[in-house]
């Protein structure tokens, strides 16, 4: 539960597209979040959360900046992943598609990062229960 495994990593480019145009997302600095729920069963091989990570050229041209942003990112999500999984199963929130996307020009602190973490799970959790799911339109 400690490891972000491949399956829970987002790289279909087809799901990234989907998550790009019609997710839902709000900025708590110094990441846009970007989600969308799949609405697919919870299984046994698919993780409740497939988690995309990026960082534009445009603000790190060097890729060592780049790779350093990304994997402070990762691993601040793989230390708030077990909270995460937690309370989405406490709303019986459906499996998600995540983009976390680092907006700022400045290489990210740690200790920042994971208190902006915090917010970030507490922001997704409430956007995700007062959200109402597609059955509900039907």
């Amino acid at each position: 539960m400690n490891t972000l495994s491949k399956s829970e990593r987002l790289n279909s480019r087809k799901q990234i597209s989907l998550l790009f145009s019609e997710g839902q997302g709000f900025v708590c600095f110094p990441y846009s979040v970007r989600w969308m729920r799949v609405g697919e069963e919870p299984s046994s091989e698919m993780p409740p959360v497939r988690v995309l990570v990026t960082v534009t050229k445009r603000r790190f041209k060097h890729a060592v900046d780049r790779n350093r942003v990304k994997r402070v990112t990762r691993e601040c999500y793989r230390l708030h992943k077990v909270d995460l999984y937690q309370r989405l199963s406490e709303i019986g929130a459906e499996p998600l598609l995540l983009s976390l996307s680092y907006i700022d020009s400045q290489l990210p602190d740690f200790h920042q990062s994971m208190k902006r973490f915090d917010t970030i799970v507490e922001r997704l959790i409430k956007e995700l229960s007062h959200e109402p799911s597609p059955e509900d339109h039907k």
